[in-house]
């Protein structure tokens, strides 16, 4: 899902972009909502390839597609969080209405109670018959009891009420982890990705530390596509996936970029033990062979190029991207299947 406050364009990128997204859009007789220039816009700004895939996946199959499907993508990446928000504060607003309504409740019988044992006090205060003494200390008696039944009523719903909070806490917390998934591969998303190299670059440069960045592209991942379908370069993106978890550590992070590009932050590890991991993951891949198990019928080969690069001191984010793109670009004019540093 894409950030909304992301957007830091200046007046000449955004009229470019604003250019490029009417005329994607209108290529393929798109209208030009809100909605729809919201993607086009993130997709021309190379902000979101996940979503330009699905959208280019979207156009192949229905060459205009409709607004129902239209919106329904526009969903999937824009509103799905804020939905369950929304569900979530109209659930806590009902839990709340109902306590204040209890509370103003005990509230009124507590007056009256009040009212009671002060009406007792002045009783008590006068020389009155023994019958009424006795009448009025049954009254009060009865009172009290119905407090107490009151009050056992109030601590029960207050344990009703701080159950489900936390229930919704822990659905809020569910949802606040999948949010930082990609749906299709399980492992994490870009938003996911950038926030841990900002964590990562943070903490190299408090603590004097290292760690590498490794960028990953499955190679010919369009003419496979092309030639097998979408639901094959779906099944390749998950074996890809799968295999660079199975061979990375518990505090490395492996998001998928975008497309068929694929993402490693290894912490605390220098060029070398990175070079080493990226190649175990380059042999990992290559050695596998995909095949439909109801037709056992081969894919071939998949293979993988890589680029890597460690953290400088002076690094920013986009620094030590570029740095590990140009890396990649490089492992691919080179052959492909390989890994490169820079």
């Amino acid at each position: 899902m894409t950030d909304k406050a992301a957007y830091s364009d200046d007046i000449k990128q955004s009229s470019e972009f604003l250019r490029l997204a009417i005329s994607m859009l209108s290529k393929h007789q798109i209208p030009l909502d809100p909605y729809n220039y919201q993607m086009g816009y993130e997709c021309v700004s190379g902000k979101n390839q996940a979503l330009m895939d699905d959208l280019n996946k979207l156009i192949e199959e229905a060459s205009t597609p409709s607004q129902e499907q239209l919106y329904s993508l526009y969903k999937s990446y824009f509103l799905q969080d804020e939905a369950f928000f929304d569900i979530m504060r109209q659930e806590i607003r009902k839990i709340i209405v109902a306590v204040l309504h209890n509370f103003g409740h005990s509230c009124d019988e507590l007056s009256s109670y009040s009212g009671t044992l002060n009406q007792f006090v002045d009783i008590l205060d006068t020389h009155n018959s023994p019958e009424l003494m006795i009448q009025e200390t049954e009254k009060v008696i009865a009172h009290t009891r119905s407090m107490e039944h009151s009050h056992k009523q109030l601590e029960k719903q207050m344990i009703d009420v701080i159950t489900e909070i936390d229930s919704l806490r822990k659905e809020l917390e569910q949802v606040k982890e999948e949010s930082k998934l990609d749906t299709l591969t399980g492992i994490s998303n870009r938003k996911a990705f950038d926030v841990t190299l900002e964590h990562s670059i943070l903490n190299a440069r408090k603590n004097s530390e290292v760690f590498c960045l490794l960028l990953l592209d499955i190679d010919f991942f369009k003419k496979f596509n092309d030639e097998y379908g979408h639901l094959i370069g779906d099944k390749v993106l998950r074996y890809v996936a799968a295999t660079l978890k199975r061979n990375v550590k518990g505090h490395d992070c492996v998001a998928r970029y975008g497309g068929e590009e694929f993402v490693i932050i290894l912490p605390s590890t220098n060029i070398s033990g990175a070079m080493s991991v990226a190649q175990q993951i380059c042999d990992a891949i290559s050695s596998g062979n995909l095949t439909d198990k109801d037709s056992d019928t081969s894919y071939g080969k998949i293979t993988i190029s890589i680029g890597v690069t460690q953290f400088r001191a002076s690094d920013l984010s986009d620094e030590i991207i570029h740095r590990a793109d140009k890396a990649l670009y490089l492992a691919k004019d080179r052959g492909r299947n390989r890994v490169e540093k820079l």
